[in-house]
């Protein structure tokens, strides 16, 4: 099974709860704001005066106008600032009512959450039938979101803002930003609420003649809002009084806010790959769709499956995380997640006991306490699907049409997380190849990303001793081949050769020269060392005589010659003429020798990339691993076998389709080698050699050798064959078995004889090769007999 990260439940807030039944100031350690402030009606009697007068107002409206402001002539004491808000709450009940009326629509004071309070006061004088439920019915905790010093602060500046709006001309919006949280022990989900304060009945009076303030100096205040000293220093709160009262309301914005801090905690570097991140975030996701029981899953996937990796044994938090390895397993085929993906749309089902043709996939949800689920496909940039994302109940139809429309607006910001955190892995993951692996070749990447995965997740867990895992292919058929320029020793050893003999006897003739015009015992030594090298040279040229000569070229001869071109006008002609000939960088003769590498190159480079274009079509047919190497000519080597197959099987069928393959474009090798001819500074073939070897084997990654090998005593066998073939002879010729032109197919058993003969048989029906096919008995190798040979010539 893979590794299962469960959701955890999230941790309880730590924020200090506040009880309302007491004074909030006491209770929320508030400091009041220190201008003096008094609860008044008269700023809205006065409204409802200048109303009555406007005869468009409607018939109701002036009828309650009229007898609010009757009852208020009986009582003139009203009008004046209210000294003892319990009292007259008690005494004037419903004339209060009917004040209240008018700003407090009855029929809406069962949903309207709002209070009224004297002027930045926070304890209410009246609350609404709505806000009272809310605080009186349940022991209703306060999270409040602002601190009690920016409470403080928005309300000091709110006050100050008043007083410039009035008295100094100014246009100050007055919307402190205070938003607070709501539990209650009675629902399960949180309830978030910002507040909206009205303060058009509030008078301000003048205790004192006002303090002069530049428009710079309200500017400077206007760029200090946190600064409550600085303003009060220049808006004294003993110069000034409130009179009126605020209308305090709650605007629920717990869609808002649970969206707004889904946003803010998908942005987190583990947001999906945590645990307890993901129980937050299902948390969050249940506060947005308000279904206190609603469930949330996310996982990275692949699809297509065959270009799947590693990815989910790190994002993996669906809800059959424990019950199925693969979501996209061939079992689950046209399940929902399947579906999801396959048409990359959003899928809703209402109840899944009622769905027909179940998958083991749909079972085990409802075995999971699913009956209804909305599941989506998350994608990147290129509309590949990188994801699923998935929220369900335990209630048939509690998701339905209405939820999946706000399911939908969730979904990008689950794409976004998912692919950050894919990408953030994948960096760890190719940082550990390149640390353990160098390069690897895309066929078995997926193996290397598994390994890399599981020492990731022992780093993660402090384990000082953990190691890459071993990258073994068990049972994998090896196909062999080279491309070998013909006599290629020979001619790099004829080029050395005639560079050295051309260095030498250009050095000959410029000491010579030098001779006729200065006395210098030296070189005349030097000249006995030239000529005599060059007779040996000639006569039979040795490994030891490239670096030997050299030697005397660099450490002997040119100093003394560049020391004489200093001194010697006559001579600097002459020994100039002679480094300019010489190879820039070597600073010898490299032309012989440059002609041949050149020609190498070509080769090479033409058949590496003939190899390599070949090889990427039958890639996408039979995947298998491929690796060559450039030396005089090119070698390769082909695994395939089950083992190397993420997705997929292998037969014997792709082992056949492989080898004729193998055949096929060794003929083309041959040919395009043979075309080259015209271009090639030094002329040179290629004779081609297949080793057919037809047991299964399993290869190793060398990590000291950043490269596969065979592993285990029995297999060795097979890469010391294969390192010596390519110099085995004809029994009783001494004949080279690889001719240029020609395609050697070295076999072990009458068997491999046979199968190869129908492959030449294509061969020749298809006109790649001449009819004559060579049936061959190989000299005794080294540790090696009994070595048998095909080989057929190739129609140029």
């Amino acid at each position: 099974m893979p590794m299962v990260n469960k959701i955890s439940e999230p941790e309880k807030t730590t924020e200090k709860e506040i009880s309302v039944k007491k004074d909030l100031y006491t209770n929320l350690g508030i400091n009041r704001v220190p201008f003096r402030s008094r609860l008044s009606f008269q700023p809205l009697i006065r409204r409802i005066e200048e109303e009555l007068l406007r005869e468009e107002n409607n018939y109701a409206d002036k009828l309650l106008a009229r007898a609010i402001l009757e009852r208020i002539e009986q009582l003139p004491e009203l009008r004046k600032p209210v000294a003892d808000p319990e009292k007259f709450r008690e005494e004037h009940s419903e004339l209060l009512e009917m004040l209240l009326s008018s700003v407090f629509p009855p029929l809406m004071r069962k949903k309207q959450m709002a209070k009224l309070s004297a002027p930045f006061d926070l304890n209410p004088f009246y609350r609404t039938d709505a806000l009272e439920q809310l605080i009186e019915e349940n022991t209703v905790s306060y999270l409040i979101s602002n601190t009690k010093d920016m409470v403080y602060c928005a309300t000091v500046i709110g006050a100050c803002s008043l007083i410039l709006n009035k008295f100094y001309g100014q246009h100050i919006r007055v919307d402190p930003p205070l938003s607070m949280t709501v539990e209650s022990p009675n629902e399960e989900l949180q309830r978030h609420f910002k507040t909206q304060m009205d303060t058009q009945f509030i008078d301000i009076e003048k205790r004192k003649p006002l303090k002069p303030l530049s428009q710079e100096e309200i500017n400077h205040l206007l760029g200090n809002i946190y600064d409550t000293d600085l303003w009060l220093r220049h808006i004294p709160p003993e110069n000034f009084e409130f009179n009126g009262f605020v209308i305090g309301q709650l605007v629920d914005i717990t869609e808002e806010e649970a969206l707004s801090q889904l946003k803010y905690r998908l942005l987190r570097k583990d947001a999906i790959v945590d645990s307890g991140n993901v129980g937050e975030l299902e948390r969050l996701v249940r506060t947005y769709f308000g279904l206190p029981g609603l469930r949330l899953g996310i996982t990275a996937i692949d699809y297509p499956v065959e270009n799947a990796v590693a990815h989910r044994y790190k994002i993996r938090f669906d809800f059959l995380a424990d019950r199925h390895l693969d979501l996209l397993d061939e079992e689950n085929r046209n399940s929902i997640y399947e579906k999801a993906c396959k048409y990359k749309e959003v899928l809703l089902i209402e109840d899944l006991k009622h769905l027909r043709n179940k998958t083991p996939i749909e079972e085990d949800l409802l075995r999971e306490g699913i009956r209804s689920i909305i599941v989506a496909p998350l994608l990147n940039k290129d509309e590949q699907v990188i994801g699923l994302l998935e929220i369900g109940s335990g209630q048939p139809f509690e998701l339905h049409s209405f939820i999946e429309l706000k399911f939908k607006e969730i979904i990008g910001l689950f794409s976004l997380a998912v692919e950050r955190s894919r990408e953030e892995i994948d960096n760890q993951i190719e940082a550990i190849i390149r640390e353990q692996f160098t390069a690897v070749h895309p066929s078995v990447e997926w193996k290397f990303i598994e390994a890399s995965y599981n020492l990731l997740n022992e780093r993660e867990k402090q384990n000082e001793k953990a190691f890459i895992e071993p990258i073994v292919f068990h049972d994998v058929y090896p196909l062999y081949g080279q491309a070998d320029i013909v006599g290629s020793s020979d001619q790099r050893n004829n080029a050395i050769q005639a560079d050295l003999i051309d260095n030498l006897m250009r050095v000959q003739k410029v000491i010579r020269h030098c001779l006729q015009t200065t006395s210098f015992p030296l070189l005349n030594q030097f000249l006995m060392k030239v000529e005599k090298s060059i007779r040996e040279v000639k006569e039979e040229f040795n490994s030891s005589d490239e670096s030997r000569i050299v030697d005397l070229l660099h450490q002997e001869i040119h100093p003394i010659l560049k020391n004489m071109r200093q001194n010697n006008a006559e001579l600097a002609s002459a020994i100039s003429s002679y480094f300019d000939y010489l190879d820039s960088d070597l600073l010898i003769v490299y032309r012989e020798r440059k002609a041949y590498e050149e020609s190498v190159s070509i080769i090479n480079n033409t058949i590496s990339n003939y190899l390599e274009t070949q090889e990427r079509e039958t890639q996408r047919v039979t995947p298998h691993y491929f690796e060559k190497y450039k030396t005089d000519g090119v070698e390769y080597d082909i695994y395939a076998g089950q083992s190397l197959l993420k997705q997929g099987a292998f037969c014997m069928m792709h082992l056949k389709n492989l080898r004729l393959w193998q055949l096929i474009h060794m003929c083309g090798i041959t040919r395009k080698v043979h075309e080259l001819q015209g271009e090639l500074p030094v002329p040179l073939t290629t004779a081609q050699l297949v080793f057919a070897y037809t047991q299964a084997l399993s290869i190793r990654f060398r990590m000291d050798e950043k490269q596969f090998d065979v592993d285990g005593a029995y297999n060795v066998r097979y890469e010391i064959l294969k390192k010596r073939i390519d110099k085995a002879t004809i029994e009783g010729t001494g004949e080279r078995l690889t001719v240029s032109g020609k395609i050697a197919i070295v076999y072990l058993q009458e068997k491999d004889r046979q199968e190869y003969l129908e492959y030449i048989d294509y061969l020749q029906h298809e006109g790649l090769i001449t009819d004559q096919v060579e049936d061959l008995l190989l000299s005794r190798l080294q540790g090696v007999q009994g070595l048998k040979a095909l080989r057929v010539t190739v129609k140029l």
